[in-house]
């Protein structure tokens, strides 16, 4: 059979005396058709995407766009999945000092022209292609919830869009919104953790001793714009150098005072019986490691229990021992020094709160006493017991009920729900 193809009206090469076109023709062209593309893994749920997208009721849409918020900031700021930073915080820091001078506008349009700027500037098509390509990635996962995988379609579809039409305002795009929003969620949160850094670090020695310009910087970042604070602590190698060896050794000076006998406990009772609740299954999991455990592991358990410090750490519980220890640095009853060593903790604890909490639950000769005769009875029979239940910690936060202290009372309900799913037992119960 020759190897040139034959005309349509040829005979066939198969030798039957028929033209090529009636014969073997089709057979042939069906042969050299390339296959059928396999459908994408994703089609089925890109469709639903689409029909969210021109769903009138827009219910859907929003609740997908509220768990890909939900996912991006669950991520982090995972390549592709933000703005760039540098970029990011060059343009929000200045934008905000300006927009925060201007009279008379309110939130919501100075949140709306925040965001203009800044997905104008930065939610370029490379950026919406890039962003899309990672969501359509995170959505290929497997095992990925329905939902989750519903609102990252919904995601790369708007992501697409622009890019296609090339006629949408980039403030116009759901996907930019939430990219921003996330963002700037996360930059206000840095920047106020370092303005609360940088304050607890330079409150141990005198404000009046710093040159002009520090204290100009520190002025600014107490109103909100950190950013000139640390300009100056980069630029002055000096007082950054200051406040790291001041920071260094205010924390030895307090570790070594919790550890003498004569030391006053630094929690109060119903912080450190949540502290245990929470702490417990972390603390035993490093204690019953063997002696020569593997490193790996050994980092493993570490890393686990500092993971449950920062999460016990609530915003209360911070504020409320914070509080406390300023006010008692006040009392005018106790000589200077006990005051300054009060002071010295509180900005211990605020600089580096999980270290610190940490090392007083490991090095703290005292523990925590109660406020009245009744209350350390309780306690004491609270600490006898084999086994914390949500129902044994019930007397004790009824008498904190009793004793007016609505706030020690909700920490030993915190326990209580903590309980419900993590019991702890303290000991075997012996016969």
């Amino acid at each position: 059979m020759s190897a040139k193809k034959p005309g349509r009206n040829d005979p066939c090469p198969c030798g039957s005396g028929k033209k090529y076109k009636v014969c073997h023709a089709a057979e042939d062209r069906a042969k050299a058709a390339p296959p059928p593309a396999a459908a994408h893994p994703l089609s089925a749920d890109l469709k639903v995407a689409m029909e969210i997208l021109g769903d009138p009721d827009t219910s859907r849409l929003s609740g997908c766009l509220v768990r890909l918020s939900a996912l991006l900031a669950e991520w982090g700021p995972a390549p592709g999945l933000r703005f760039d930073a540098k970029a990011f915080a060059d343009h929000v820091g200045p934008e905000l000092a300006r927009l925060a001078d201007k009279e008379g506008q309110d939130a919501l349009s100075a949140r709306r022209e925040l965001l203009v700027g800044a997905v104008r500037k930065l939610g370029t098509p490379a950026f919406l292609e890039e962003l899309g390509t990672v969501l359509l990635g995170r959505a290929s996962e497997p095992g990925l919830p329905a939902g989750d995988k519903q609102a990252l379609c919904v995601g790369v579809l708007f992501a697409s869009a622009s890019r296609k039409t090339g006629r949408s305002r980039p403030e116009d795009n759901p996907l930019l919104d939430v990219v921003f929003d996330v963002q700037f969620r996360e930059w206000s949160a840095k920047h106020a953790e370092l303005v609360k850094k940088y304050e607890a670090l330079a409150g141990s020695f005198a404000e009046e001793t710093l040159p002009p310009e520090a204290r100009e910087a520190l002025q600014k970042a107490r109103g909100g714009d950190v950013d000139a604070l640390l300009n100056y602590v980069q630029s002055d190698p000096g007082i950054a150098e200051r406040i790291a060896r001041e920071a260094r050794e205010r924390a030895a000076r307090v570790e070594a005072r919790m550890r003498e006998p004569s030391s006053p406990p630094v929690f109060a009772p119903e912080e450190e019986l949540w502290l245990t609740c929470v702490l417990w299954e972390p603390m035993q999991a490093l204690k019953s490691l063997p002696q020569g455990a593997d490193p790996a592991v050994r980092r493993e358990a570490v890393t686990a229990l500092m993971r449950a410090v920062k999460g016990a750490l609530d915003e209360d519980f911070l504020a409320g021992l914070l509080g406390r220890l300023r006010e008692n640095a006040k009392d005018t009853s106790v000589d200077d020094a006990a005051r300054a060593a009060l002071m010295d903790t509180a900005i211990a604890f605020e600089a580096e709160p999980a270290r610190m909490t940490l090392a007083a639950l490991l090095t703290s000769r005292q523990e925590a006493t109660g406020r009245s005769a009744e209350e350390m009875v309780t306690l004491a029979d609270l600490k006898a017991l084999t086994t914390w239940t949500p129902e044994s910690f019930e007397p004790y936060r009824a008498l904190l009920e009793t004793m007016g202290l609505p706030a020690a009372a909700a920490r030993i309900q915190r326990c209580q729900q903590w309980l419900r799913e993590h019991p702890v037992t303290l000991r075997t119960e012996t016969v």
